[in-house]
């Protein structure tokens, strides 16, 4: 089983999509969502799905301290959060989680979509081969939702870092796997997910706060070289 975490606050306007694109999964998965005190009726499309499992914020840690907080609840094997503006793309989630079903890997990604909804594009997100280079080099190596872990990682690692980072702690987090000894990552070229890239989102509006938590926490942030190989990668 797979566990799939949402983080919500004041989301209404996208939530249901997301919900409608997870609930239509034909693999073993179960759906936390984790809100943060929403009064935008988010609560009241939550409830019209009596499988999703609703838990309510404790403490105020941020998004990261929610998806924390559902991972602790977490039945799968294998876990990944998807925000509430962004939906699983059926076939390509399907096929990272049959690989990942293999136990073989600690961690699998994939490509994705990104939609830019001001002006209603979109946009390709290939996945970069040689993950734990580009991230011990300062760079994702994909889309955050195309990336699902097992539990068994997350819990030896210490999961995020949700007292140190409001912004940059899936980086922490993947990076942290990376380099844990012995841990094993697989790229496969498909597209899983869809991403919502908006200008009002919390990474768009606090690019300031990740820069200095990168510098506070001493993370390697990438130089020339890797930039180059990031793009080039684009293509491989």
């Amino acid at each position: 089983m797979i566990t799939i975490v949402t983080p919500n606050l004041n989301n209404a306007k996208y939530l249901e999509d997301n919900i409608l694109s997870i609930q239509k999964l034909s693999i073993d998965f179960e759906h936390i969502i984790v809100d943060g005190g929403s009064t935008d009726g988010s609560l009241e499309i939550i409830s019209k799905y009596p499988y999703i499992k609703l838990v309510h914020q404790t403490e105020k840690t941020g998004m990261y301290g929610a998806i924390h907080q559902g991972f602790l609840l977490a039945k799968g094997e294998y876990l990944t959060w998807i925000n509430s503006d962004d939906n699983v793309v059926i076939p390509g989630f399907e096929t990272i989680y049959k690989e990942a079903s293999l136990d073989i890997y600690d961690l699998i990604y994939s490509d994705g979509d990104y939609f830019f909804p001001e002006d209603k594009h979109f946009e390709f997100g290939k996945g970069r081969r040689f993950a734990k280079f580009f991230l011990r080099h300062g760079c994702m190596p994909a889309i955050q939702p195309s990336m699902i872990f097992s539990k068994k990682i997350y819990n030896e690692i210490g999961g995020l870092r949700y007292d140190k980072f409001k912004i940059c702690g899936d980086f922490d987090l993947f990076l942290r796997m990376a380099n844990r000894q012995g841990s094993k990552f697989k790229y496969i070229p498909t597209t899983s997910v869809l991403f919502t890239k908006r200008n009002d989102s919390l990474g768009s509006l606090n690019t300031n706060i990740c820069l200095k938590e990168l510098k506070d926490n001493n993370l390697p942030m990438p130089n020339l070289l890797t930039r180059i190989l990031y793009r080039i990668f684009k293509y491989i």
